[in-house]
């Protein structure tokens, strides 16, 4: 796998350059049920490593790596802990969309959605529904799928693997989803496509 298989294009030389100039490693792993990537700050001879989902449109695939870098810039420029998700990596995260705005990489709707989370970016790029919606639009789904936000409250749903569930309230950003193989409860990201194992909801 290579990079330029999960951005855009345009992008690639501004992702190439700040791999280039920072220290971190990039890893690109199979689909996680409750986040869409991560950044793991190094310690003793380890490397800093972000890691994003593989199975991410272009688009949710940049957003989620300019979040994640932006979390790495404000531990290199520290070294120390800081609010995960607070002023100082707002701001990282503002500073480093600029270019990607001004070479026009995003399409104008989803630039606007971006845009408007950008002035206040929470944790989870999900969690505000009109950028939720702008990037479901570039999804390129498999016949069947659907993600778990458009499903009901009680329905029941499979994942690739067989595994069965029952989707369940949602507690904050993620849906609490009980698993009907080992009865555990897994917190599934709104944009996690599965496949509706009956049309009618568990009463």
């Amino acid at each position: 796998m290579v990079l330029h298989d999960f951005i855009p294009s345009v992008s690639l030389s501004f992702v190439i350059q700040w791999f280039q100039d920072h220290d971190v490693h990039l890893k690109i792993t199979r689909e996680r049920i409750s986040k869409l990537g991560d950044f793991r700050a190094g310690s003793g001879v380890a490397v800093p490593t972000i890691s994003v989902n593989y199975n991410l449109n272009e688009y949710s695939f940049l957003i989620t790596l300019l979040h994640e870098m932006a979390h790495a810039e404000v531990w290199l420029s520290s070294k120390k802990r800081n609010r995960p998700h607070g002023k100082a990596w707002k701001s990282a995260f503002l500073n480093l969309s600029q270019p990607y705005f001004q070479a026009e990489v995003f399409p104008v709707d989803l630039a606007a959605a971006f845009k408007a989370y950008l002035k206040n970016p929470t944790a989870s790029t999900m969690s505000f529904q009109p950028l939720n919606m702008a990037l479901k639009a570039y999804d390129k789904r498999e016949h069947g799928l659907i993600s778990i936000a458009d499903l009901p409250e009680n329905s029941i749903f499979r994942l690739a693997g067989g595994r069965t569930f029952i989707k369940g309230q949602k507690v904050r950003t993620r849906f609490r989803c009980i698993c009907l193989n080992n009865k555990r409860v897994y917190l599934f990201n709104p944009m996690a496509e599965v496949s509706p194992e009956s049309n009618k909801p568990k009463s």
